[in-house]
């Protein structure tokens, strides 16, 4: 339990820090060294980073960095995603969307790099680009898709908010993050609800997961502000393609940490 709790402190830490909720982190690490059904791991990875969003999004929030209208906006179609996304898994092969999603981290992780931050202030109404209708509907469609992937992967689905709000609404990194880490929570609960039903949830596991990943969310929230924006980019770029590699070879049985 003991061991559960550190991973679970590491993948909160580093999931506020960069806005992803640490899913990615965990799942693998579930599976890999405690012998998890992935099932199950995706459903206890959907809960731990829940906790993630609540310990890192109050920190944001008092700091400023969150934008909070945006969020709530986004987070109209992602919920609505992520109960689809929970649906799906019990009834699809999850094998052909995590290569279509390994190409998308790939291709996003190349985009980040190329796109100059030119940026680093913590507050986004000042930087926030006008959105036309069409780039609005554009948004909104692709929060759906990753509250799906979201519940697919058990990966929080900021994997996909911080590249769309980064690069698509041009928002400084940091605000980016922030905001996701606070989408996540809602997401990641409506994403839960399918697999509660399905009672696939191992609790003991769970709840020293889900108390480490609170506490090491609080501290990346808190590092957050400490750390240069170029650092925070490329953090999350690593583990785009760390992500990337790891679903694509998942497909062919093939498990990294």
């Amino acid at each position: 339990m003991l061991l559960i709790a550190i991973c679970g402190f590491s993948a909160g830490m580093l999931g506020s820090l960069i806005g992803i909720g640490g899913g990615i982190i965990i799942v693998p690490i579930l599976v890999l060294i405690f012998n998890l059904p992935i099932k199950s791991a995706v459903a206890i990875s959907l809960i731990s980073v829940c906790a993630t969003s609540i310990g890192g999004a109050s920190r944001y929030l008092v700091s400023g960095q969150t934008d909070f209208r945006l969020g709530l906006f986004l987070e109209t179609t992602t919920v609505a995603g992520a109960i689809c996304g929970g649906l799906i898994a019990i009834l699809v092969n999850q094998s052909i969307i995590a290569i279509m999603f390994s190409i998308l981290l790939f291709y996003t992780a190349i985009a980040m790099i190329k796109k100059k931050e030119n940026v680093d202030d913590f507050n986004s109404e000042d930087t926030r680009a006008e959105s036309g209708g069409l780039i609005k509907y554009i948004v909104l469609t692709l929060s759906f898709a990753g509250g799906i992937l979201s519940s697919l992967l058990g990966v929080g689905g900021g994997i996909i908010k911080v590249p769309i709000m980064n690069l698509i609404l041009k928002l400084p990194i940091k605000v980016s993050a922030a905001t996701s880490t606070y989408m996540i929570g809602s997401t990641t609960a409506a994403g839960s609800i399918v697999y509660l039903i399905k009672g696939v949830i191992d609790y003991q596991v769970a709840a020293p997961l889900i108390l480490g990943t609170y506490l090491g969310s609080g501290i990346g929230a808190k590092l957050s502000g400490r750390i240069y924006s170029n650092a925070i980019k490329y953090i999350f770029i690593i583990v785009l393609l760390y992500s990337a590699v790891t679903i694509a070879l998942k497909h062919f049985g093939i498990n990294l940490l």
